[in-house]
């Protein structure tokens, strides 16, 4: 008896050995699938080449994914790690207990099927050899035959009934516990990977001036027309266009502001002309909004539209410049004061304020942002086309150039 029970232990450890090994085979193999070979382990290249030969090309077929597009390889690791999770902590089958040892019994046995299926694809479809693959079906069918010998043995032994019925549903908890993990892990996997390509793709296309010019000048064309009296900086009669719309009250607007007169102008000389057009974030003077996002952005559209209309471009564009630079006053309504700063008449100024007398032209240019689609400030169209990285001086170059 005492024979009996000693032999039922090293089966047991057995079992254990042979399933985490070959759960972390399977892991090897995961993670070769998931890094497309570019990032094997140490321990894969001492029975297989990461870029040719037998394994690459198992690896690489469509045998290789399961549904969902889970790599086999992972099915096989949640398969094999559940084995073992289940035999450290159940532990060998005794008395009546031993029908809980029919869970991973039945489990090997199915597992064992697959690997038959899958040798047979490696071998006459594929005709090429993983050899971690194979161990990896080797040690199953190893797995399969101590599973049943240590099945039939336990109903043999004297020394009490076991597992009991809670441990028992603890290693089939475990084994659901060890699978959802593995997929968890896989799903992070993906999601950075994604990320990674999405980073590698957003830095090419930063980095890259040429790509950057060929998706501007075949993306699609608009038309924004342009008034004779609309606020014009640069070269009346340039070649380039750029119509920026804006708002007084938005961040980024005053940044393009500033761009656009320290670096962009001064830069491209008498080849580009920037329109002014109004986008106040606020239903005050632009209704198509579902909210208001700078509360006091229409007044100061109003402001610069009655500094136009009294002084010309000229005033409009020393009026554009001050409101910029005071944009965090405005909740006080700076108006007077900045127009007297321009030297206009500030009664003037704030009568035309107060009567709202630009409001049909504000909404007027709101209402052709949102036709082409303009859903945040500033937004910059060149030549009819929209900008999408309008802070890099050398793409603006390579496109007026």
């Amino acid at each position: 008896m005492k024979t009996t029970r000693s032999d039922g232990r090293t089966t047991l450890i057995l079992l254990i050995l042979l399933a985490s090994a070959a759960a972390g085979i399977s892991l090897m193999l995961t993670s070769y699938h998931l890094s497309e070979g570019r990032e094997p382990w140490a321990l894969f290249k001492l029975a297989c080449d990461s870029e040719k030969g037998g394994c690459a090309d198992v690896l690489a077929s469509p045998w290789a994914t399961g549904p969902g597009g889970i790599p086999t390889a992972l099915f096989g690791a949640v398969y094999f790690g559940a084995l073992a999770l289940w035999y450290l902590v159940v532990g060998r089958p005794r008395g009546a207990g031993r029908r809980w040892q029919a869970v991973p019994l039945g489990i090997n046995l199915a597992g064992a099927l697959v690997s038959l299926f899958l040798a047979s694809v490696m071998l006459g479809r594929l005709h090429e050899i993983c050899w971690w693959c194979t161990l990896s079906h080797l040690i199953n069918f190893a797995l399969l035959f101590l599973a049943w010998k240590l099945f039939r043995r336990g109903g043999a032994e004297g020394d009490g009934d076991g597992p009991p019925r809670r441990l028992g549903a603890a290693g089939v908890l475990l084994m659901v516990a060890w699978a959802v993990l593995c997929i968890q892990g896989l799903a992070v996997s993906n999601l950075r990977k994604s990320a990674q390509r999405a980073s590698d793709y957003a830095r090419t296309y930063y980095e890259d001036v040429d790509l950057q010019r060929y998706l501007q000048q075949r993306a699609a064309s608009a038309a924004v027309p342009v008034r004779p009296d609309d606020p014009v900086r640069g070269n009346p009669a340039a070649a380039h266009t750029a119509v920026v719309f804006s708002d007084f009250q938005c961040p980024g607007c005053r940044a393009f502001a500033q761009f656009s007169e320290s670096e962009l102008l001064p830069a491209l000389g008498d080849r580009l002309r920037i329109v002014y057009k109004h986008y106040p974030l606020n239903r005050a003077c632009n209704p198509g909004l579902g909210g208001d996002v700078h509360p006091n952005a229409c007044e100061a559209a109003e402001a610069a539209e009655a500094a136009r209309q009294i002084g010309g471009g000229e005033a409009f564009w020393k009026m554009h410049d001050a409101l910029f630079q005071n944009q965090d006053s405005f909740g006080s309504a700076p108006w007077a004061s900045l127009t007297q700063k321009i030297g206009l008449d500030p009664a003037a100024v704030i009568g035309q304020i107060g009567a709202r007398a630009h409001h049909n032209r504000i909404v007027e240019d709101t209402e052709l942002g949102r036709k082409l689609g303009i859903g945040s400030t500033p937004t910059i169209f060149l030549d009819g086309r929209k900008m999408e990285d309008w802070n890099r001086l050398e793409l603006w170059q390579a496109l007026v150039n």
